[in-house]
């Protein structure tokens, strides 16, 4: 196994965690003391599937080793996201705007291509690739941007 470089985890923000909570003890409630009148199957449908989305895509989870640089989301690390060491064509620490360049948090398509992957917060890592630019969302930019550097010889 490769030794890690660098390891970082990030949860979404606190609100879309309090979002879920408050819709599963709805949920729980509701089933518990209400008879399940068709409103509420829409209802608990949604909200269960709200939560399971939330279950497979946090927390974002960057793992940087000799190989290169693997992202995933979801409690098991579902929805894996790799860039080879060799790849690797520059790195840059940057503050960015997540909505207005792409939408929002999570994994993201922006103009011209880009690709970014980010839990919370409007810092991280741009990594161009010969093929595409990428941004990696980061609590810790610049060290993520010096373990890249590092195994890409950069």
């Amino acid at each position: 196994m490769d030794q890690v470089i660098y390891e970082e985890e990030q949860w979404f923000p606190d609100l879309i965690t309090a979002m879920a909570a408050a819709a599963g003890v709805g949920m729980v409630i509701a089933l518990a003391l209400l008879p399940l009148a068709r409103w509420a199957r829409p209802m608990l449908a949604s909200t269960a599937s709200f939560l399971g989305t939330l279950a497979i895509v946090a927390p974002m989870r960057t793992r940087v080793t000799s190989e290169g640089v693997r992202v995933t989301f979801g409690m098991l690390g579902w929805i894996p996201f790799r860039i080879a060491a060799d790849q690797i064509r520059a790195v840059e620490p940057v503050t960015y705007r997540p909505l207005a360049e792409f939408g929002g948090l999570g994994i993201r398509f922006g103009r011209g291509g880009k690709r970014a992957y980010s839990a919370r917060g409007d810092r991280g890592v741009r990594i161009q690739t010969p093929s595409r630019e990428y941004l990696i969302g980061s609590q810790r930019p610049e060290a993520l941007a010096h373990a890249l550097r590092q195994i890409a010889d950069l």
